[in-house]
């Protein structure tokens, strides 16, 4: 709806990006608190923080340019236009893992126990961050007269441009066709994610329990709300289901998995 949101001289200021901006500042808050609890320095979920943002935001972009490539094939060099949007969550989830296991690696810390710490700050940073997309116009869902909401042709917003490409709406159209706001219902989702992991955090009956659970609710909110969200190319390259899809059923399987695994390790050491 505003993409950028005002101008310093010459220099634009994006929605997308102050909205990343914000969930990333909110998420490092919000760990930085829960790891006093669990006795971590702030210096380490700082030093971690900034590991898991530039793996994300790599991940995330690798992901969504393969999605969209032939967006790119044209202006290749606009691939490095991060502060415009074009990030695909599991994209950054693979990055994040990796970045974030060499970090901790390397300071010989527990996956689980910080993973835990991580996880409600992982659900209120997309919770967040999807506010950037709305404003942005980007992860739009499909066309719905009852429950979508047109794009002002002003700044010319993905769901606008998509549409005239594909001759749905005529050059000179004040706005687009009434997309559904996806953007907003995974503000939503992940929001409540994010208060059932804060409510569970006192009473998780194993460390990781929490990390995995926001990994298979994340996944099952991501498998659903797909099939409202409007995809081209070849994020749509299985036919059956999308990329983001196929991801997502993984995830819930190893998640459900690495959470039967854990509580047996619990029972068992527990006697």
């Amino acid at each position: 709806m505003f993409r950028t949101l005002f101008h310093i001289g010459s220099f634009q200021i994006h929605s997308y990006g102050v909205m990343q901006a914000i969930a990333f500042f909110t998420a490092i808050y919000i760990a930085v608190l829960r790891g006093k609890r669990e006795g971590i320095k702030s210096d380490t979920i700082f030093d971690l923080a900034i590991w898991i943002l530039v793996s994300i935001v790599i991940g995330a972009r690798i992901w969504y340019v393969i999605e969209h490539f032939n967006e790119y094939t044209s202006n290749p060099f606009d691939i490095f236009k991060v502060w415009q949007g074009g990030l695909v969550f599991y994209g950054g989830y693979i990055g994040a893992v990796i970045g974030g296991l060499l970090f901790l690696k390397k300071r010989k810390l527990s996956f689980t126990k910080i993973g835990d710490i991580m996880a409600p700050s992982f659900a209120i940073a997309i919770s967040i961050g999807r506010i950037g997309c709305f404003l942005n116009g980007c992860c739009y869902g499909k066309i719905s007269q009852r429950w979508g909401i047109p794009f002002p042709a002003r700044e010319f917003p993905p769901p606008y441009a998509d549409q005239l490409r594909h001759g749905l709406i005529n050059q000179g159209a004040t706005h687009s066709l009434p997309v559904i706001p996806t953007q907003l219902y995974s503000t939503l989702d992940n929001l409540v994610i994010f208060v059932i992991l804060i409510l569970l955090s006192r009473r998780k009956p194993f460390q990781g329990f929490l990390l995995w659970l926001f990994f298979a609710l994340y996944g099952f909110h991501r498998f659903v709300i797909d099939f409202f969200r409007y995809y081209e190319g070849a994020a749509k390259a299985l036919k059956i289901m999308t990329l983001s899809q196929a991801m997502s059923l993984c995830v819930i399987i190893v998640s459900v998995i690495a959470l039967v695994i854990l509580y047996r390790q619990h029972k068992k050491v527990k006697g």
